[in-house]
């Protein structure tokens, strides 16, 4: 069943779809009166919904029925080394799928990605798209928030709550699943993983004072996604599938 993103200020006695949703439901999937469909709030809401009336600039729904998602526990968060190209994009879209709530990408001393000041919001508003309509493709009813570029160190002394994990290339780094299996399931976990040129050694050091625990990802150099998704893969692994 197609998937389109109604926000939560939209949701009242009846449902319509207009601006871009509208135009995507009516003129790119070519929906058609009588037509089910299902729309989501971005914050676990979502409805199944039959199209009873269509005009040039609205889709009206007769609701069929609701219901609410839990976000996956624990919420995570990553925090990436802006890579090269269209990197992030593939980020972003995976990262959507194993359920991450929220993303922070940074710019970093070794980072080969530079972003101006005046891109900051533009770049965030591509990448918060393309979280959106991975939401719709994997059934995901929580759309994590993709943050505004930051550079490394501004971010690390805001602080963070919960399990925190750098994907390190060091001696000092544990395997990721002995690290996971010593603690008790977090609230909230922060998975923090460079770029392609790794984290600089002044950067290592600021990352340790900030209290992440350094994570050995086996004998082979990843490559910046194949990091992400290994760590957040992990976790969703160790916590939400059942032993037998």
């Amino acid at each position: 069943m197609d998937r389109f993103f109604l926000p939560s200020t939209s949701w009242g006695d009846s449902l319509s779809l207009t601006g871009d949703e509208g135009h995507h439901c009516r003129r790119v999937m070519r929906k058609k009166v009588g037509d089910r469909i299902e729309v989501f709030d971005g914050e676990g809401r979502f409805a199944v919904a039959l199209i009873s009336a269509m005009t040039s600039n609205e889709v009206v729904l007769e609701r069929q029925s609701e219901g609410r998602s839990e976000r996956l526990s624990p919420q995570v968060e990553i925090a990436v080394g802006i890579p090269k190209g269209k990197t992030f994009d593939l980020i972003i879209q995976k990262a959507v799928e194993l359920g991450v709530s929220r993303i922070q990408p940074l710019v970093t001393e070794q980072g080969n990605v530079r972003i101006t000041d005046k891109d900051h919001a533009s770049k965030r508003d591509k990448w918060q798209r393309g979280a959106l309509e991975a939401c719709k493709q994997c059934g995901q009813n929580h759309l994590p928030e993709v943050s505004l570029p930051r550079e490394l160190a501004p971010w690390l002394s805001e602080g963070r709550d919960g399990a925190k994990f750098v994907g390190a290339l060091q001696p000092s780094a544990r395997p990721f699943r002995s690290l996971l299996e010593m603690s008790e399931e977090p609230e909230s976990l922060t998975l923090l993983i460079g770029p392609e040129g790794d984290f600089s050694t002044s950067e290592y050091h600021e990352i340790s004072r900030a209290g992440f625990a350094p994570v050995d990802l086996g004998e082979l150099v990843l490559r910046t996604e194949t990091a992400v998704f290994t760590m957040v893969a992990a976790v969703r692994y160790h916590y939400q599938i059942p032993a037998k």
